[in-house]
């Protein structure tokens, strides 16, 4: 008959056993760390020395590079280095070599004083000590670089924003915890910082194509994480946008700007400026209010640049026509509402042409009452108003505009919403809506990102028209309408050289109980060449006080933007036929 075993036995055999396992189970997994995912624990070796090591940082606070066209880093991550000492792992009899060569790697980053490091080390105090929170690059990678157990580093990403302010508002910004708000950074949050990002599981929306990186990319490309966006801005256009709009503020004394520049073909955003501004790296010590987009996340009253919708709108639809013969009277009332123009004088017969070229209230809402209630906004939601354009970018508003059924709407408000008065709109918005124009009647969705780089892969989203609005035949009897404005009365916004097409607008700022009678927005929509459109850019100036009307601010601060893009762009004037 066999003894059993004693329990003692037993215990030591399970516990041999649990053991035995557990090593197993190690083995298996730093084997399939090493044979599959080996890069995981590679430094970027390709980029700078102060920003390529990653050795002992945490996985999954660090993000992708945000670069512009020509590959000029916008938003990259850089490394703080934490550096710390186990006082009770330090071998006996090493404490004075030890702490000697920790005050001189660390210099003047140590933050406690070096009587204080070498009693820690004599005492072998448990626990940790820190000994620097901002350690320079080369003190962080030599600790890092030791074989030993007592002293340790951790390199720790922190967003870092190379240009400063430039594009702060389109950019927005990720804080230390790591979180991101505004702009780029919020809206493409997930792709930036995840594995599996969400923007690229459908084929059918986002084209992969590798053939290399550009040259130009790969300076910054594809940063340590592999997932990284390209721009559709260009430093220096967003740069001398960014110039005009702060001089023309100062220049004429307004509470503040924006200007967009797109590329009508196809919605990217060449350029996004606002002012004031502020810089994204000490976006803790900004004005909380600085922070939002206004370029797409606050909405105003348009104004009279809402009547190229309004008249595109009348042509297409075939109540009117360029040469249509209208009656300017003192005033016409709608609803319960007596509507004047402007300037408060009447014109008598004008064609419609004329008509937007003297920038005419009572015809502008003459249209609208042949359109009628359904048909008029009905193209007001067709141009892209009261909805999101769905650009890329955190925060957008869809404005608002008043339809019939809405509770507060009123047979008055088509009036006053055919000029822009009544219904408030984002600059995005209305530049989007006069891309409409320049690029033969199509809407397109605006855009900030050109390419996303994902692990060496090349994704280029296509970006194809959203639809229709008006016909191309409409598109282009308006765009030579705006031009005759440009030539007849906007003369401020002409380009010597160029053929210009604009509307000006200089906007009433409602109040409670009615509108300012001192208070007023100035804005300016155009593209050029006229012909062949290469952009078209908005201005909005916010209260400016110089001047009373928009020819002679908004108008000329486009014209001086329109030259700095020319010269960036080295783009020449039309050739104009020769006679025989």
């Amino acid at each position: 008959m066999t003894a059993k075993p004693s329990p003692p036995r037993i215990r030591i055999a399970v516990v041999a056993a649990a053991l035995l396992l557990a090593f197993l189970l190690l083995v298996v997994q730093l084997f399939r760390w090493t044979l599959f995912a080996p890069d995981a624990y590679q430094p970027a070796s390709h980029l700078p020395a102060d920003l390529a090591s990653t050795a002992g940082r945490p996985r999954g606070d660090e993000r992708g590079a945000i670069v512009d066209q020509h590959g000029v880093p916008l938003a990259i991550d850089r490394y703080r280095w934490e550096i710390w000492v186990e006082p009770h792992l330090v071998p006996r009899g090493t404490e004075a070599e030890l702490g000697s060569e920790l005050v001189q790697l660390l210099g003047s980053s140590l933050i406690i004083s070096p009587e204080e490091l070498m009693t820690a080390l004599r005492e072998h105090k448990a626990g940790v000590v820190t000994l620097a929170k901002e350690a320079p690059q080369l003190a962080g990678s030599t600790v890092d670089s030791w074989d030993r157990l007592d002293v340790s580093a951790k390199a720790i990403p922190v967003r870092y924003y190379p240009q400063g302010s430039l594009a702060a508002h389109l950019l927005g910004f990720v804080n230390a915890q790591p979180r991101a708000y505004y702009g780029v950074e919020e809206y493409y949050n997930d792709y930036l910082r995840k594995v599996d990002p969400p923007f690229l599981r459908s084929d059918a929306q986002a084209q992969a194509v590798y053939n290399g990186l550009p040259a130009e990319w790969r300076q910054m490309l594809p940063s340590a994480t592999g997932q990284d966006l390209v721009l559709t801005i260009d430093r220096r256009v967003q740069h001398a946008t960014e110039q005009v709009l702060a001089d023309a503020v100062v220049r004429y004394k307004a509470d503040s700007g924006t200007i967009i520049v797109m590329r009508p073909s196809d919605g990217a955003i060449l350029a996004m400026a606002n002012f004031p501004t502020y810089d994204a790296n000490q976006f803790g010590s900004t004005n909380a209010d600085l922070l939002l987009n206004p370029a797409v996340a606050e909405q105003y009253e348009p104004g009279s640049v809402f009547k190229i919708v309004t008249f595109a709108s009348g042509i297409d639809a075939g109540v009117v026509t360029p040469e249509t013969i209208m009656t300017d009277t003192l005033s016409i009332e709608i609803g319960d509402r007596l509507i004047y123009n402007s300037n408060q004088r009447t014109f008598g017969e004008v064609t419609v042409e004329e008509a937007l070229v003297r920038s005419l209230n009572i015809p502008t809402a003459e249209i609208a009452l042949k359109l009628e209630e359904s048909r008029f906004y009905q193209y007001v939601r067709r141009f892209g108003f009261g909805q999101l354009t769905e650009v890329d970018l955190a925060n957008e508003s869809p404005g608002t505009v008043k339809v019939p059924g809405d509770e507060l709407w009123s047979r008055s408000d088509l009036g006053t919403n055919s000029f822009g008065q009544g219904l408030a709109v984002t600059p995005l918005q209305m530049a989007t809506a006069t891309c409409v124009i320049a690029n033969g009647g199509l809407l397109v969705r605006p855009h900030v990102v050109d390419t996303m780089v994902f692990k060496g892969k090349i994704h280029k989203p296509e970006e194809l028209p959203v639809r229709r609005v008006i016909s191309a035949k409409a598109a282009g009897e308006v765009r030579d309408m705006m031009v005759q404005v440009v030539e007849q009365a906007s003369y401020a916004a002409r380009v010597p050289g160029y053929t210009v097409a604009g509307k000006t607008g200089t906007a009433q700022i409602p109040i409670s109980g009615g509108y300012s009678l001192t208070e007023t927005i100035h804005s300016f929509v155009g593209f050029m060449p006229a012909e062949d459109p290469v952009f078209v850019a908005l201005v909005k100036l916010d209260v400016p006080k110089t001047q009373p009307w928009a020819d002679s601010t908004a108008a000329p601060t486009f014209a001086k933007l329109a030259n700095e893009l020319l010269r960036i762009w080295h783009i020449p004037p039309p050739q104009v036929a020769q006679k025989p």
